[in-house]
C-alpha cells in the first residue's frame, strides 16, 4: 500500500501487516492520492507534491508531480 502525508513524507507499507516498507521524504504536503501504473513494462508510482491547504499551515513548496520507477 502507498500514502503519502501533509509533512511531504511518502509511504509504502506491507498490505498484510502494516509494516513500513520504504518511506521518503517529498518537498511539501502530499495530496490528490497515489497512482499506480505500467508504462513501457514498468510499474510506475506518481504522486503530487507541494499542496497548499487553507486548512493547515504548511510551509509553502512548488508543486509538482514526482513518479517512481518500481523493480
Amino acid at each position: 500500500m502507498f500514502f503519502g502525508d501533509v509533512g511531504g513524507t511518502l509511504y509504502a507499507l506491507d498490505s498484510r501487516s502494516g509494516r513500513r516498507l520504504w518511506s521518503t521524504r517529498l518537498d511539501g504536503a502530499l495530496g490528490g492520492g497515489v497512482i499506480s501504473y505500467v508504462a513501457g513494462g514498468r510499474q510506475r508510482l506518481a504522486v503530487a507534491a507541494g499542496n497548499v491547504s487553507p486548512i493547515w499551515p504548511l510551509p509553502k513548496a512548488t508543486g509538482r508531480i514526482v513518479v517512481f520507477g518500481l523493480k
